[in-house]
C-alpha cells in the first residue's frame, strides 16, 4: 500500500518475533503503569491459542514494525461484536496514514466473521483527544461511559461502530 511516506507499508498478521518490535510500541503509551507486561502476557496468550476469535496485525515499513492494533471478542463476547484494542503507532510515523490502514484490516476482518459491531475503550477523552477525534472521523460514536473505572477522573469511553459491507 503506497502512502505519503513514499515508501511500502505492510499489513500483516501478528506473528511470535514480532513480539519484541510490538512491546516496544506498548511502551511509547503514556501511563504511569508499565504496560508492557500486560500486553506482552495477553499477546502471547493470544499467539498460543490455536482457537483465539481475534486477531492481531502489525503495520511494517521493510523490517521496522511502525504499528499494531489487534480485536476480539472481549470479555462478555458476542457474536455481533468484535472488540479493537492496542492501536499503537510509532510516534515517528503518526499522521501518514498507518492507523487508518490498521483500521481497515481489522473491519475486514470483522465483516469477515459476519460482525455488525466493532466497539474499543477510548480511555481519557480529554488526555486521548487526538485518538478520541481520530475515532470520531471514522465512524465511531460513544456509546457509554463508566466513570472512574481506571482510576479517579479516568473515566472507561466506550465507543461503538456498525460495519457496514462495502460490497
Amino acid at each position: 500500500m503506497e502512502n505519503e511516506l513514499d515508501r511500502d507499508i505492510c499489513i500483516r498478521r501478528f506473528i511470535k518475533s514480532d513480539m519484541p518490535a510490538v512491546l516496544a510500541l506498548v511502551a511509547q503509551i503514556g501511563s504511569s503503569e508499565d504496560l508492557t507486561e500486560s500486553a506482552g502476557e495477553q499477546f502471547a496468550r493470544e499467539l498460543a491459542d490455536p482457537n483465539h476469535e481475534g486477531d492481531r496485525f502489525i503495520a511494517a515499513l521493510g523490517d521496522v514494525v511502525i504499528g499494531t492494533m489487534g480485536c476480539a471478542p472481549g470479555a462478555i463476547p458476542s457474536k455481533h461484536v468484535l472488540w479493537a484494542d492496542w492501536l499503537i503507532v510509532d510516534s515517528e510515523y503518526r499522521r501518514y496514514g498507518v492507523a487508518s490502514l490498521l483500521y481497515d484490516e481489522i473491519e475486514k476482518f470483522a465483516l469477515e466473521h459476519k460482525k455488525a459491531w466493532l466497539c474499543l475503550d477510548i480511555g481519557n477523552i480529554d488526555r486521548e483527544r487526538a485518538a478520541y477525534r481520530f475515532h470520531l472521523r471514522n465512524g465511531f460514536q460513544i456509546v457509554g461511559q463508566l466513570p472512574d473505572y481506571w482510576g479517579e477522573f479516568e473515566h472507561l469511553n466506550i465507543m461503538a461502530k456498525s460495519l457496514k459491507s462495502k460490497d
